[in-house]
């Protein structure tokens, strides 16, 4: 029986430190764009979303539809694919292609949300977003899954640890 939860929040939220944890009690899926960028980096190639967006929309969306469809029983994704809907509007690219497989591969409907920590964001190589930005590009995740139909459960802010408790107490 599949049980796929998602982690969602703008860069920067604690999430993936969450994840981590998550990992030593459930199966976890670390966030597509990390990875995709990493391997793009790594072969010289194009895929980012300062070179090009279109690309490294479509190469987390590979990404992400492969994570889903290997996993089996109880999952934590950082990210889920509405997160590519945000990605989408940022780049001001067509969804046409995200939407179909927002809507044929179903998380359960609560999603565990990571509201913008101004006292935890740290800008890096990947995330260059400031602060403010990052608020934004939440606001946009935040209504992608919104409209893609899923409850949004808020993850209060605090340790790492009680995080990831107050997550394993709800799944």
């Amino acid at each position: 029986m599949r049980r796929f939860f998602v982690l969602a929040g703008p860069p920067g939220a604690g999430k993936t430190t969450v994840l981590e944890i998550l990992s030593a009690r459930v199966t976890c899926v670390a966030e597509p764009a990390r990875r995709v960028l990493a391997a793009q980096r790594a072969s010289g190639e194009r895929g980012t979303g300062d070179q090009d967006p279109a690309l490294f929309v479509d190469l987390m969306l590979k990404t992400a539809i492969a994570d889903f469809d290997h996993a089996r029983g109880l999952t934590v994704f950082d990210r889920g694919l509405p997160d590519l809907l945000a990605f989408c509007e940022h780049y001001r690219l067509s969804k046409r292609a995200v939407l179909r497989h927002v809507r044929a591969r179903r998380y359960d409907p609560t999603v565990f949300w990571f509201a913008p920590w101004r006292a935890i964001y740290v800008q890096d190589d990947e995330r260059t977003l400031d602060f403010p930005g990052t608020v934004r590009f939440g606001n946009r995740i935040r209504a992608a899954y919104r409209q893609s139909g899923y409850h949004l459960i808020d993850v209060p802010f605090g340790t790492p640890q009680a995080r990831a408790a107050f997550i394993l107490d709800r799944i």
